[in-house]
């Protein structure tokens, strides 16, 4: 048996064209996987290597078939170059599936049929020297030069159908991808979905004529002149970018585990921080997550509804997952977990509580030790007014007196505040859809209000914890009253303001305006206005009285903040106005309010 290869000199004109082309292929192929081993691409570009790989190999394979002299030898060349063209298809159908997002789990029906189709082909080459079912004929032909015309068998025509097929949903996969992209450039897709259905051509014109300079040659492999052509000019123009590339960047650097799975719970696609659940080393794309990770299929399996969160220890960690639909079309398609370490969390969430616990016992413990002495130090002061009775002597300043009384009720207060604070100062558990308007007057109703109205201008829903809202309500309804009427009784008069008009306003007939918005709501007065400085109006103890507690606005931001809201003043409002933002809310239009509807005693 003679294993020379063809002379080098008299190499045929229509030889070298077609070994110059496979070369061509063969390199261009080989660079551009360099060029996506080097540049750590994701995994979706990263698919296209196999095909790259079997490309490079079928093409190397054709080019020395065409230089072997020896027949046998040339014989067996053309079953293996036929055999890594299979090869090439699935590569190239797995790399359209895996790119685009699809599945690759075998019970997918698009996934089985076409395997069985080019598995069938397949065997058909394996026994082509007994069935010949394959080739027919498979015959050696010396004219311009020495190559083997093969004849289309029953199985070739499948396999090449089958091919075809395959091929042409994996374009369809592609170009849908180039269609309903919004953030990826498609220009160097379309370059390389031309590039793929030029490099059919060959094959499909071996298929339906005769070709004149080498007639009953399989030319499919020549159609990777062009694919490596369109591949470079695809790289060159951003290829690298066209995967799903700011997802891609964004799972893998999310700081946490994702995991993409099918309706079948196939694992398509994960990254790197996912591979910890995994029983498996690497990749684990393919395989059933209930058997590389079971404690995230039983996640799955438990029926955690779409977007809710449940969570699960491993390894002494604990961890949180978000289950969440991949859609695909409008159906869908599979489910994407989230995976968080929460340990920490959890750990702080727990350290939280106890503190709370601890706070509140405190609180409690403060108050109940300081009642007594201070009903005592209360009771003492009556008993010494009674005892004094009506005309006191020249050498008794009852203003003392006074000035005790008022230290006391000062304590009381600030008692009561802390104790508030302590109690409602948690972080909200569970909210509900409160009613707006109701809340708002019921808070009302619980403070003297004296001569001031309310206006309630919408209705509505906040999601809150009721008790604490109208603790918020109700703050800020006797900070309004006391600090924006000059009526008796009120701060603003003891803080030194004469009753009477203002800026052309009634400041007895104070009107509080409450409506809810999209996120929250706003209490505003048309009274005197604030002050203080706004910057410091939240502070613990910051008061611009001394009859004060410095309290009340604090216990507002604190409840404020147990819920998720902010809490703000506009500075600009000519008046008090306070803007709660961060609730959820549903806002609906109400009947205008009666003026003075709400007032106490009304």
């Amino acid at each position: 048996m003679s294993w020379a290869l063809g002379p080098g000199p008299g190499l045929h004109p229509v030889r070298a064209v077609y070994l110059s082309a496979l070369l061509v292929g063969v390199v261009g192929i080989g660079l551009m996987n360099a060029w996506i081993e080097r540049g750590q691409s994701t995994a979706r570009i990263r698919a296209v290597i196999p095909l790259n790989t079997a490309a490079m190999a079928w093409g190397s394979v054709a080019a020395v078939e065409l230089l072997v002299v020896d027949p046998a030898l040339g014989r067996w060349l053309v079953y293996l170059r036929t055999a890594l063209s299979y090869v090439a298809v699935v590569a190239f159908v797995y790399f359209g599936t895996v790119y685009s997002g699809r599945s690759t789990s075998l019970r997918r029906p698009f996934n089985a049929v076409f395997l069985c189709g080019m598995t069938a082909g397949f065997l058909g080459l394996v026994t082509q020297p007994w069935l010949g079912l394959h080739f027919d004929p498979l015959v050696r032909s010396t004219d311009p030069f020495p190559y083997y015309r093969t004849g289309f068998g029953p199985l070739w025509q499948l396999s090449f159908l089958w091919s075809y097929l395959g091929i042409g949903v994996s374009l369809y996969y592609l170009a849908e991808l180039v269609a309903t992209s919004k953030h990826r450039p498609g220009r160097p897709l379309v370059v390389y979905v031309a590039g793929m259905v030029l490099g059919l051509v060959p094959g499909a014109v071996t298929f339906v004529g005769a070709v004149p300079t080498l007639p009953g040659y399989d030319h499919t492999v020549l159609g990777l002149s062009v694919v490596s052509v369109t591949t470079c000019v695809g790289a060159w123009l951003g290829m690298v970018e066209i995967a799903p590339i700011s997802r891609d960047r964004l799972l893998e650097t999310t700081g946490d585990g994702l995991v993409i799975c099918d309706d079948d719970g196939t694992v398509v696609d994960h990254n790197g921080e996912a591979r910890a659940f995994f029983s498996v080393e690497g990749s684990a794309v393919g395989s059933p997550l209930s058997t590389v990770a079971p404690a995230l299929a039983s996640v799955l399996d438990g029926g955690t509804a779409s977007g809710s969160t449940a969570e699960f220890t491993d390894d002494g960690r604990r961890y949180s997952v978000v289950v969440s639909p991949v859609s695909d079309g409008g159906t869908v398609a599979g489910s994407a977990l989230l995976i968080r370490d929460v340990t920490e969390r959890t750990e702080n969430r727990r350290e939280l509580r106890r503190q709370n616990e601890q706070l509140d016992e405190f609180a409690s413990s403060v108050s109940h030790h300081l009642r007594n002495p201070l009903q005592v130090a209360a009771g003492q002061t009556e008993l010494a007014r009674e005892r004094i009775g009506a005309s006191p002597p020249a050498d008794v300043e009852m203003d003392r007196l006074d000035d005790l009384d008022g230290a006391l009720e000062r304590m009381t207060a600030i008692i009561s505040d802390l104790r508030t604070l302590a109690e409602q100062g948690k972080s909200v558990e569970s909210t509900e859809p409160v009613a707006f308007e109701a809340a708002v007057r019921t808070a009302w109703s619980h403070v003297d209000t004296g001569a001031a109205s309310l206006s309630v201008e919408n209705d509505g829903t906040i999601a809150a914890d009721r008790s604490r809202l109208l603790s918020v309500l109700e703050n800020l309804s006797r900070n309004a009253v006391e600090h924006g009427s000059t009526g008796p009784g009120s701060q603003a008069r003891q803080d030194g303001v004469e009753s009477g008009p203002a800026d052309g306003r009634d400041c007895e007939s104070l009107t509080v305006t409450v409506r809810l918005t999209d996120d929250g709501f706003v209490f505003e007065d048309d009274g005197r206005g604030i002050d203080a400085d706004h910057e410091q109006l939240f502070d613990y103890g910051y008061t611009t009285s001394s009859e004060g507690t410095g309290l009340g606005l604090r216990i507002v931001e604190t409840m404020a903040e147990s819920h998720g809201w902010s809490i703000r003043v506009d500075p600009e409002y000519d008046g008090a106005r306070f803007v709660v933002s961060g609730a959820v809310t549903s806002v609906e239009p109400a009947g205008v309010s009666a003026a003075g509807e709400g007032r106490r005693g009304i």
